[in-house]
């Protein structure tokens, strides 16, 4: 793999064979598939792969020890925050249920819990659904206090819950879909094997690709130039619809790093926003260590808003998690916290909130179906 893995922390000698493992595996793929992959195939096969995929073995993802450390893991006050707001949205409902998709670690699950404990005025039955083994047995012993009240799902439920589905960080991690545009035409960008090393190649052209890249450019209200590369989540919808028909009454919660359509396609940002994290060190290239490292893209929060809508949901709020927190109550919860506890959670708030941390690029996103209320902070729905 050459200079791109030079300043990245070798992995042990396991981790090592673990990804030598996928990447014959991916390789073994590339060749069924006449010498090359599409990039969101690969991007499920590394991620997701039963045993060998970054979700699906057993190395630790998050927090200090992992890759990377999400909004939960830094502090216990954004569960708290998250659950004041759900508690405002099941007041109504009776026996409210909230499902959680992809629950890492558990901790925000746990936070949240305590906070509705704490509340003595509603108990919500919990639901997780993780697709990772991993994380749903870290996920068990992490809640194990709370017995029956936490729920494992296999599947999303058929018969439909009355409450909110919770997606922190979960967009991001669905496979996308990485094109060029060259000329008139919309050309897929994959995987080749280049004598046991992956690289960058163009693919034959794609229908359900070009129509959804010119469905994306009638939104945009001009083609995107000759050259532009980006990526685009073909399943987004499939996955939206999904989850809105498990959703009887109540709303949706999507949390992540993200743009609307014009920012995230604007002229200036052609490459896109792949991201690889490996042991907190971010760069660009998907092919270092396959399985050993979490890759990523930005969320369209247009999209997501569109798919929600075709899905039957009402569009109820969209803000910065800056602006979420911060109306939310934050502040004073850190002010009823003794030190030098509240020392400490101030500088994570700080992460959480200042603009070049995570304040401005994440964003929450509310559909409902069956209710109206409004996320707290300043709306920016008229810009999806």
């Amino acid at each position: 793999m050459g200079d791109r893995i030079d300043s990245l922390p070798s992995p042990s000698a396991d981790a090592a064979a673990l990804s030598e493992r996928l990447a014959a595996r991916v390789r073994a793929e590339i060749s069924a598939h006449g010498g090359w992959l599409s990039f969101d195939r690969y991007m499920e096969l590394v991620l997701y792969s039963p045993g060998l995929g970054y979700y699906s073995a057993g190395s630790v993802k998050l927090g200090s020890a992992g890759d990377f450390v999400t909004a939960p893991e830094l502090s216990d006050l954004f569960g708290h925050v998250l659950a004041a707001e759900i508690g405002r949205r099941i007041a109504t409902v009776e026996q409210p249920t909230i499902l959680e998709l992809g629950a890492g670690t558990g901790r925000l699950a746990r936070s949240m819990l305590a906070a509705f404990d704490a509340r003595d005025d509603v108990a919500p039955t919990y639901q997780i659904l993780e697709p990772s083994g991993d994380l749903r047995q870290r996920q068990q012993q992490a809640l194990a206090e709370y017995g029956d009240r936490v729920q494992w799902l296999e599947q999303l439920p058929g018969g439909g819950i009355d409450g909110v589905v919770v997606a922190n960080e979960v967009v991001d991690a669905l496979p996308a879909a990485v094109f060029v545009k060259r000329r008139d035409a919309v050309l897929p960008l994959g995987v080749r094997d280049d004598n046991g090393t992956f690289a960058w190649a163009e693919g034959p052209s794609d229908a359900r690709l070009s129509e959804a890249v010119g469905a994306l450019e009638q939104r945009l209200g001009a083609p995107l130039p000759d050259g532009y590369r980006s990526e685009i989540r073909l399943q987004l919808p499939a996955w939206i619809a999904g989850i809105a028909s498990a959703l009887n009454r109540g709303s949706v919660l999507a949390i992540d790093y993200g743009m609307t359509r014009h920012d995230y396609y604007r002229i200036e940002r052609s490459g896109g926003t792949l991201m690889c994290h490996y042991r907190h060190r971010a760069h660009d290239d998907p092919f270092v260590y396959p399985g050993l490292q979490d890759l990523s893209a930005w969320v369209d929060f247009s999209a997501c808003a569109d798919a929600g809508t075709m899905a039957g949901l009402m569009i109820d709020g969209f803000t910065t998690q800056a602006q979420f927190l911060l109306h939310g109550g934050i502040v004073s919860a850190l002010a009823g916290l003794d030190e030098p506890v509240r020392t400490t959670q101030a500088n994570a708030i700080k992460r959480l909130m200042l603009p070049g941390e995570m304040g401005e690029r994440f964003k929450l996103l509310a559909m409902s179906r069956g209710l109206e209320c409004e996320l707290p902070g300043r709306d920016f729905r008229d810009r999806l």
